[in-house]
């Protein structure tokens, strides 16, 4: 496999790439129209960034792609890389206010909230969004942190990558800004060092000595992230699975209803439905205090006449009213800056300089697809919320890692399973992992602790609609686990040696919403999540246009069923036509075709190898492409499939994102830009399908390919060589003049 793999071939990763990016044009599309069929979730985000250090003159900056799931910790580790920094310092991160560290620091809060716990996603959620980074408590290196864009990952790319920079970084302990501005002054003027005369001029050499060039060198820069995080792509990363989910076993294959089903469910959750309707009060546009926050009358209206922050009891509606009346600051009253916050950084209220108005999605309607990527927001800081309390809720110990954990015993139980909570408590906390021996009554103190930590879980997440819950527990009860009370009273009661048995009486069952948000999460921690295919029982061509509109990671579970319906011979015999031998063939067609045919197995490559001879060139260029990426190709006998096709698949190769270009109404430059430079960071060479489209445009203009002009003049003007651009648009006048 490794002598004869499919990037030595320069073809798997290119069509990986294709199908991703056809995926991609579909979703926007789809998008558009609320008919999203499988959003993606932040696993297949990136952001953006740009990095400026401040007080520098000229501009010491840094702009980055990271993966929207890196947790805080890791964009440390790349800030330091990518600025030249050694790590010898304290650092923190601000975002809103909130610090985010990974020790002690200076200041009232010595060691803010964790960095490793919190994603970059989280804080920083849309284009626009900014934060800083602070580097030495003495020097204050004080970065700026902007995203620029927040963007679909390409399929087989690695990050985080390093797009540009300008500036060599200061050096380590020089004293600040002031001083390095100093430094690259004197490194010009190198008669003021002189002139300091003694000690100090020796000092001031060695100093500047230290500087790097302000022209940055690039590949070095990104060689050391490549040194940092290693070459994994995405799908490899995601493969090598995480700590936050139980574990890496692949999740059992599930249904789900459609996007719309779904989507009204999310709108009428707790969750967003609340945040929804805060947003809406503000049309028209409402002025703010001076902090940012509502005005107290505005915040007493709100929440009288949109029922918001639901009472748990009637003992705290009184309080809330009594509250109400005296309120002085909309962030006093309890749960209101949490809903505040939730609604801005969702970009459902829309802050500005004359004040907050309601966002004109939410104005207009939002798309079934935005409701469930809002609602999938919410879902997932519900999960992800740290005793700290940096989530939707504060969590208490123990609620961060149980939350995982329950919900993935839930998705494993068949659909519609009422689950008793003692069950799932049971399960959940093991008195004999703790390496310890419990007197009876420590075994019963244990177990009503678990069930009280457990409630609490399925609360939360019943607030989000992810979880149904038939609930006999007393209404006091049920209020001090809300609250996050009960744990507490338990131990406290414990420890006076009396603690009665609370009542707790509730069974659950996970949604199909509830469904849906498991398995947005499970496929970035590295568990594979198949999907029950929707397409079984449609015609070839049906399920090939199907796949365009599916992430590529859930392919397979969606054509696996459809080959189990047919023999081999009849699966190869309606992929190849629908894929290349039909009118409404296409370049995407044949590469969704691709894993289709490689999964039918050997019986299938043996029919395969029958089509080579085919006088239908898109027929035999199929064939030799699923040919080219099946394991039991010999090294040989692909150097004869790419001499016989190779300027036809790499003519095709460029074809496909051109159509999906097309989708969207651009000529695909921009697509086919994007894989030629992921065929030259693979160092796609002589002998391979890319290697071919790079350097080979002498043979490309006599492929035979009905693209081949339209192909080889978007060469000429996206190859970043002026040399082979040229070659590529003189290549396309000769294949214009041969007809």
């Amino acid at each position: 496999m490794d002598e004869c793999s499919d990037l030595d071939r320069g073809w798997g990763s290119r069509a990986a790439f294709v199908r991703g990016t056809a995926h991609d044009e579909r979703t926007r599309e789809h998008r558009k129209a609320g008919t999203l069929m499988a959003p993606r979730g932040r696993a297949d985000r990136v952001h953006t960034l740009m990095i400026v250090l401040g007080g520098t003159r000229p501009k010491v900056w840094r702009r980055v792609k990271v993966l929207s799931m890196s947790r805080l910790s890791d964009l440390h580790r790349l800030i330091q890389t990518v600025m030249g920094w050694d790590n010898m310092y304290l650092h923190v991160f601000d975002f809103s206010g909130r610090a985010y560290s990974d020790g002690p620091r200076p200041g009232p809060e010595p060691f803010g909230i964790d960095e490793s716990a919190v994603r970059i996603g989280d804080v920083l959620s849309r284009k626009g969004s900014a934060g800083t980074y602070i580097y030495d408590p003495d020097d204050k290196w004080f970065h700026t942190l902007a995203v620029e864009e927040i963007g679909d990952a390409v399929p087989g790319t690695v990050y985080p990558r390093l797009l540009g920079g300008q500036g060599g970084p200061p050096p380590e302990g020089c004293g600040g800004v002031w001083a390095f501005d100093l430094l690259r002054r004197l490194r010009d003027r190198p008669e003021e060092i002189e002139n300091a005369g003694g000690d100090k001029a020796e000092d001031l050499h060695s100093w500047v000595e230290k500087l790097e060039p302000d022209d940055l060198d690039m590949e070095a820069g990104r060689r050391r992230v490549r040194d940092a995080f290693g070459r994994l792509s995405l799908e490899q990363a995601e493969g090598a699975g995480t700590d936050f989910w139980p574990s890496a076993v692949p999740a059992r294959l599930v249904f789900l209803p459609s996007e719309e089903e779904l989507a009204r469910a999310a709108g009428g959750t707790e969750a967003l439905d609340e945040t929804l309707r805060l947003a809406r009060w503000f049309t028209p546009a409402r002025k703010l205090t001076s902090t940012g926050m509502p005005r107290p009358a505005d915040a007493r209206t709100v929440v009288v006449e949109q029922e918001l922050l639901r009472p748990v009891s009637e003992h705290e509606a009184t309080q809330r009213s009594a509250g109400l009346e005296k309120l002085r600051a909309a962030k006093n009253l309890p749960g209101f800056l949490r809903l505040w916050r939730r609604a801005v950084n969702l970009g459902l209220i829309e802050v500005g300089p004359s004040g907050a108005r309601t966002a004109p999605e939410v104005v207009d309607g939002l798309s079934a697809a935005r409701a469930l990527e809002l609602w999938t927001t919410v879902f997932e800081e519900v999960i992800e919320s740290e005793p700290d309390g940096t989530g939707v809720f504060q969590a208490l110990p123990d609620e961060s890692d149980v939350l995982p954990a329950l919900l993935r015993m839930l998705y494993e139980a068949p659909d519609d399973s009422d689950i008793g909570l003692h069950e799932l408590a049971e399960t959940l906390f093991d008195p004999t992992a703790y390496g310890q021996e419990f007197s009876a009554e420590e075994l019963r103190i244990f177990r009503l602790s678990s069930r009280a930590t457990v409630y609490r879980c399925v609360l939360r997440l019943s607030w989000t609609g992810a979880l149904a819950l038939t609930d006999r527990t007393p209404a006091k009860v049920s209020e001090l686990a809300w609250q996050g009370s009960l744990w507490v009273r338990l131990l406290g009661e414990a420890a006076h040696g009396h603690a009665p048995d609370p009542g707790i009486d509730c069974s659950v069952t996970l949604t199909p919403l509830g469904r849906y948000g498991v398995r947005q999460a499970l496929p970035r921690e590295g568990v594979p999540a198949p999907l029950e295919g929707r397409w079984a029982g449609t015609g070839a061509a049906e399920l090939l246009d199907a796949l365009m509109r599916v992430a590529p990671e859930n392919h397979r579970s969606e054509f696996m069923p459809w080959l189990e319906r047919r023999t081999a011979s009849e699966a190869v015999e309606q992929i190849v036509e629908a894929a290349a031998g039909s009118p409404e063939a296409s370049a995407v067609r044949r590469i969704m075709a691709q894993d289709i045919l490689m999964a039918i197995g050997d019986q299938g490559l043996k029919g395969l190898r029958a089509y080579l001879d085919s006088a239908d060139a898109a027929v035999a260029g199929l064939a030799a492409s699923a040919l080219l990426g099946s394991e039991t190709c010999s090294e040989e006998e692909a150097q004869q499939l790419i001499s016989e096709h190779g300027p036809w698949l790499a003519i095709d190769m460029a074809a496909a994102p051109r159509e999906v270009g097309a989708y969207t109404g651009s000529n695909g430059d921009e697509q086919l830009s994007t894989l030629i430079g992921l065929l030259i960071d693979e160092g796609s060479g002589p002998g391979t399908i890319g290697g071919l489209l790079l350097e080979g445009t002498d043979r490309l203009w006599r492929s035979g390919h009905p693209a081949t002009v339209p192909v080889l003049q978007a060469l000429g003007r996206v190859h970043p060589d002026k040399r082979r651009a040229k070659a590529a648009r003189r290549a396309a006048h000769k294949a214009q003049s041969r007809g």
